[in-house]
This record gives C-alpha cells, sequence and structure tokens, in this order.
C-alpha cells in the first residue's frame, strides 16, 4: 500500500555531525512478521528497503552496483555489507536503542534507531535514524 514518509538521519564522525532529511512516497507490505518499506531516493535513484521486524529487527537494504546490507537488532550485534572500491566490506553494527511505534487506522509507524558502526573494534561512528510513515 502506498505511504508518505520522513526519514532523518544524524551522523557523528571524528567530531563532525551532519543531518539529513528525507521525505517522500514509498510502498509498504506486511509478509508474515515483517513490514517491508520500499521508496526511491530522489538524490541518487538508489531503491531502499527497511525491512523492519515488530520484536526488534532490522535490515537496511540499498539496491546499488553493490548492493549494501545492514542489519540490526536490539539486543544483538549487528553487520553491514557496505561497498567500497575495494569490494564489499563487513562491519559490525551495535543497536544502543531501537524504538517501534505503530497504529492501526490509518496505518502509520515512527522507527528510532541509534547505532554504531564498528570495525575491527574501532569505532567508526554513531549515527540516529528516526523514519516516520503514513498511509
Amino acid at each position: 500500500m502506498p505511504i508518505e514518509f520522513q526519514l532523518e538521519t544524524l551522523v557523528k564522525q571524528e567530531g563532525e555531525q551532519e543531518s539529513f532529511l528525507y521525505e517522500g512516497m514509498g510502498q509498504i507490505v506486511e509478509m508474515g512478521n515483517w513490514l517491508y518499506l520500499r521508496y526511491i531516493e530522489a538524490e541518487t535513484a538508489v531503491p531502499v528497503t527497511f525491512k523492519i521486524a515488530r520484536e526488534g529487527k532490522m535490515t537496511i537494504i540499498r539496491r546499488m552496483e553493490q548492493t549494501s546490507r545492514m542489519t540490526f537488532d536490539a539486543e544483538a550485534k549487528g553487520m553491514a555489507m557496505v561497498p567500497t572500491p575495494a569490494g564489499l566490506m563487513e562491519i559490525e553494527t551495535i543497536t544502543h536503542e531501537m524504538l517501534l511505534e505503530f497504529k492501526e487506522k490509518p496505518f502509520a509507524g515512527k522507527v528510532t534507531l541509534h547505532y554504531e558502526l564498528q570495525m575491527n573494534e574501532q569505532k567508526l561512528g554513531d549515527y540516529r535514524i528516526e523514519l516516520q510513515f503514513t498511509t
């Protein structure tokens, strides 16, 4: 079903902080225990999928030449496969906070995710994502 969404991302790396705001239209589908929220990034034309489980698991997939996949788990470490010029690089995701809120009529939701990325036990940055959507 069609949705309207707003995605805000906050990135903190090496003492620098940046924020990004995306708004647009997408699709949401429920399959089993998972919600699939899909949209096309306006600036890059990259298809993005948020795969969300109500039990506190999430995967973000960006389909480019090399597909980027980041997994998050409210209770465990996850992993990210991130494209680099040398090929796909595996990075660890550490979820500090994952809040999932849903309403049924009209179907809407809010996802808040605070995580850090690490490689070889070295912190690469802190990230916060807030995704809101409504049908």
